[in-house]
């Protein structure tokens, strides 16, 4: 069995689940009339984050680990994960404003009341950037506590 396979398997579930949440962000309005509270709106996934992030670190427990996990064991299956999921999200945020909602971008920034500060921040380079960002910091925090509170040893 690869080393890694509960990791990529969490990964694409956690990214096909943010997948979805984009889809469900379209449908809501958020990629047109309401383009401004999107990034709001966004962080409503974070508890399906935090929760999905918690079963993949428990299964790597059950499976590999018999039941018997250190903290830095757990810790390092979510950094892998936090890896794996920061370039599976970052091809979401792609599909996402390429191709499901290709003019997001432009609407936000018509709506924007500062159409320069708008430019600078509504943008697919900077929508990138943040995801990376968000998914790398968020997921070192998530994965030290989670595996605080998983561990058995």
């Amino acid at each position: 069995m690869n080393k890694y396979a509960i990791e990529i398997k969490w990964a694409t579930i956690l990214s096909l689940a943010y997948l979805i949440w984009m889809i469900i962000e379209k449908q809501f309005g958020f990629h047109s009339e309401k383009a401004l509270q999107e990034p709001l709106f966004n962080l409503l996934f974070i508890p399906f984050l935090v929760v999905l992030f918690y079963f993949a670190i428990r299964n790597k427990k059950k499976t590999i680990f018999n039941n018997e996990m250190e903290w830095k064991q757990g810790f390092a299956s979510g950094i892998v994960l936090t890896l794996l999921l920061t370039v599976t999200t970052t091809v979401v945020v792609m599909l996402t404003f390429n191709i499901i909602s290709p003019d997001f971008f432009k609407t936000a920034i018509e709506q924007s009341d500062n159409k320069d500060l708008a430019q600078l921040n509504y943008n697919l380079p900077i929508f990138i950037k943040n995801n990376i960002f968000d998914k790398l910091s968020f997921g070192v925090v998530l994965a030290a506590i989670m595996s605080y509170f998983i561990k058995t040893k």
